[in-house]
C-alpha cells in the first residue's frame, strides 16, 4: 500500500512540474510586444520629406528688365539684354552728354540719331535686322552688338547688347549715374583729356567748373550754337562734323570745301572756284593712294600692334595747296579678319602737358577720304591702306596730330600713330 502512495506521489510531481514551466513564459511574448517602440516605421517615415526648391539656372551676367548702373571708375562696361522687336533708352546725368557715339555693325544695333535730337541726355539703341537670339537649347550668351559712348567729361562706357527672345526681359532702361568732378579729377591724375566741350577749341579748359554744356543735337559731334557758353555771341566760323556713317554709305566723298571766313578785303568763293578745289583734293587723294598701293614698301615705321591693329603712315603735300593728304597702312596681325568702324581712320590734334601726356583732343575735318577696301574690313594678315585729305591746323609746340583707327570688337583701345610735324 505505501508503494502504491509512493508511486501516485510521484506521477503528480511529474504532471505538475512541465505544467508551471509552460506557463511561465506566456508572459514574456506580451512585454516584448509592449517593446518595439523603436520600430524604423517611426524613424524613417514613409511620407515625402520636405524638398529643397528646385535648382534655377544662375542669373545671367547681363541686366534684364531695368538697369541702374553706378559708375566707379573711368571706363566700364555695361551689359543689357535687348530683344528682337524691343529698344533701349540709356539715360545719362544732367551735367553730362555724348561727345563720341560709336556705334558697331548697323545690322545688329543701331542708334537712335531723330531721338538723340529731340533728348540729348538719353540714347536710344534699337536692334538690328540680324540681332535674333540664340537657339533655347544653348544656355551660354554672347553679345551680338555693341556701342561706345564717350562722354563730354571724358568717360567711356561700352554697352554690350545680349540678344534675348522674352520680350519681357528687354532693358527697356537703363539709368547711368556717376560724380563728373570725380570722373574729371581721375582722369586728370592719370594724365587722360577731360571736358571734351566743343568749346575747348576756341578757349582752354576751364579747370576750376566742371559744369557740362548741352550736348551735340545727332550722333554727329559738331560745334553747334548750343554748345557754346550763352554769354557769348555765335561765331561765324564753319562747324567741326564727323560723321558715322554705316558701311554702305562709308565710300561716299564730302566734297565740302572748307570756307573762308569773309573780311574787308577777302574775296567771295565761286561755285567755280570751289568746284576746282574739290576736283583737286579728290584727285591728289585717288593718286596718293594709287601710289601707295603700287610701293608698299615705303611703310616702314609700324607701330606695336593694338588688339591685332599696326599702323604706318605716309604724307604727301604740295606747295601749292593749303591741304595735305596723309596715307595710312592698317595691317591686321591676327589670323580672323577684322572690321573697322565707320569712322576710321579719324584725325585728332593733341594737347600735351610739359611732361607729355596728352591733356585734350579735338577732331580735324576730313576734306576726302579714299580707301582700297570700301567694306571697311581687313582680311587675316591683309592690308588695307587710306589716303586722308584735311587742312594742315596751326599747331603749337606742346600740339601735334594723331591719326586714330578703332575696330568693332575693341572700338574702346583705338590704335593710333603720331603724324611727323613736317611742313610744305
Amino acid at each position: 500500500m505505501k508503494i502504491m502512495l509512493t508511486i501516485l506521489a510521484l506521477l503528480c510531481a511529474s504532471v505538475v512540474a512541465p505544467a508551471q514551466q509552460s506557463t511561465a513564459p506566456a508572459s514574456k511574448p506580451v512585454v516584448t510586444h509592449h517593446c518595439c517602440g523603436r520600430r524604423l516605421p517611426k524613424r524613417i517615415t514613409t511620407s515625402p520629406a520636405p524638398t529643397p526648391p528646385s535648382v534655377k539656372e544662375p542669373s545671367p551676367d547681363f541686366f534684364v528688365g531695368e538697369a541702374k548702373v553706378e559708375v566707379a571708375k573711368d571706363q566700364t562696361v555695361v551689359r543689357l539684354a535687348m530683344a528682337q522687336h524691343g529698344s533701349v533708352l540709356i539715360e545719362l546725368p544732367a551735367n553730362d552728354g555724348p561727345r563720341y557715339i560709336i556705334p558697331g555693325d548697323p545690322e545688329m544695333a543701331t542708334v537712335d540719331e531723330k531721338a538723340l535730337e529731340r533728348n540729348k541726355r538719353a540714347i536710344v539703341v534699337r536692334p538690328g535686322s540680324l540681332f535674333v537670339s540664340q537657339p533655347p537649347n544653348r544656355k551660354a550668351h554672347s553679345p551680338a552688338a555693341t556701342v561706345t559712348v564717350q562722354m563730354r567729361s571724358g568717360l567711356v562706357v561700352t554697352f554690350l547688347f545680349y540678344p534675348v527672345e522674352d520680350l519681357a526681359l528687354n532693358v527697356h532702361r537703363c539709368v547711368l549715374s556717376y560724380n563728373r568732378d570725380e570722373v574729371v579729377a581721375r582722369r586728370r591724375a592719370a594724365g587722360l583729356p577731360v571736358n571734351l566741350d566743343a568749346t575747348t577749341t576756341s578757349m582752354p579748359e576751364r579747370r576750376d567748373d566742371t559744369r557740362q554744356p548741352a550736348a551735340p543735337a545727332s550722333i554727329s559731334v559738331e560745334t553747334s550754337e548750343e554748345s557754346k557758353p550763352p554769354e557769348k555771341k555765335s561765331s561765324e566760323s564753319p562747324s567741326i562734323t564727323i560723321r558715322l556713317e554705316n558701311s554702305q554709305t562709308k565710300a561716299e566723298v564730302t566734297n565740302t570745301p572748307r570756307p573762308i571766313p569773309a573780311t574787308a578785303d577777302s574775296t567771295p568763293v565761286t561755285p567755280e572756284k570751289a568746284s576746282k578745289t574739290d576736283e583737286r583734293i579728290t584727285y591728289s587723294a585717288r593718286d596718293a593712294l594709287s601710289r601707295a598701293i603700287k610701293k608698299p614698301g615705303q611703310f616702314k615705321a609700324w607701330t606695336k600692334p593694338i588688339h591685332g591693329l599696326a599702323l604706318s603712315t605716309v604724307q604727301k603735300s604740295d606747295p601749292k595747296d593749303d591741304f595735305r593728304v596723309v596715307i595710312v597702312a592698317i595691317r591686321n596681325t591676327t589670323a580672323d579678319p577684322v572690321k573697322l568702324t565707320s569712322d576710321s581712320p579719324d584725325l585728332f590734334v593733341e594737347m600735351l602737358d610739359d611732361q607729355g601726356k596728352p591733356i585734350n583732343i579735338e577732331p580735324i575735318k576730313k576734306l576726302h577720304t579714299e580707301e582700297s577696301d570700301a567694306a571697311g574690313a581687313i582680311p587675316a594678315a591683309g592690308i588695307s591702306y587710306y589716303a586722308i585729305a584735311y587742312n594742315p591746323p596751326v599747331l603749337g609746340i606742346h600740339q601735334q596730330v594723331k591719326l586714330v583707327v578703332s575696330q568693332t570688337s575693341a572700338a574702346d583701345e583705338p590704335a593710333s600713330i603720331t603724324l611727323a610735324n613736317n611742313k610744305h
